[in-house]
């Protein structure tokens, strides 16, 4: 033990860097400081990195995390065409299943966000943030308890759009800290 605590001060005096369990994600000129048990699956030739933060619940659409996505990403976000700031991101031009549940519908989508406001992206970063609650719906259209917050980071400059529909614990302080090039 006390060898272990020798070492990390050792560590600690040299500047040398100590594990803390994290791990760097870099994307489009941003770094961002993730747990390392988070795992990332790239898509659309790296335009796109779904951040994988926890298991693969039986109903739900697609496995915990959020989504960083790039220019094409945002070229795609609402009904097939480019993001709009007074929209939730609903990327398909038909229903979309609801993400926390595959067997209900995120239809219809709510006509005002439910949070709007500017976010701190790193220093000298800020984006403009949109949260909307998405309610599910029977295919025949009523209405379940089952819904969720869609919450969206856009950076248009840098082209960055986050979308994260299973309330990641942590984000926005992950995103507060994030080191831009």
């Amino acid at each position: 033990m006390i060898t272990t605590l020798t070492l990390t001060a050792a560590l600690l005096l040299t500047g040398a860097q100590v594990d803390t369990g994290t791990k760097e994600v870099t994307f489009r000129g941003m770094t961002l400081q993730i747990p390392s048990s988070w795992k990332l699956k790239k898509s659309d030739g790296g335009d796109a990195i779904h951040v994988l933060t926890g298991g693969c619940p039986a109903r739900a659409m697609e496995c915990r995390g959020f989504w960083l996505l790039g220019p094409r990403g945002i070229k795609y976000a609402s009904e097939g065409g480019p993001y709009e700031l007074e929209e939730p991101y609903h990327p398909s031009t038909g229903v979309t299943e609801c993400t926390l549940d595959k067997h209900y519908w995120s239809e219809p989508q709510p006509q005002k966000p439910s949070v709007s406001g500017v976010r701190p992206m790193g220093a000298g970063h800020k984006a403009t943030y949109r949260q909307w609650q998405i309610d599910c719906h029977t295919p025949k259209g009523k209405p379940t308890k089952v819904g969720y917050p869609q919450k969206i980071w856009h950076l248009p400059k840098s082209k960055i759009l986050v979308v994260d529909e299973f309330s990641t614990p942590g984000l926005d302080r992950i995103f507060k800290n994030a080191v831009w090039k």
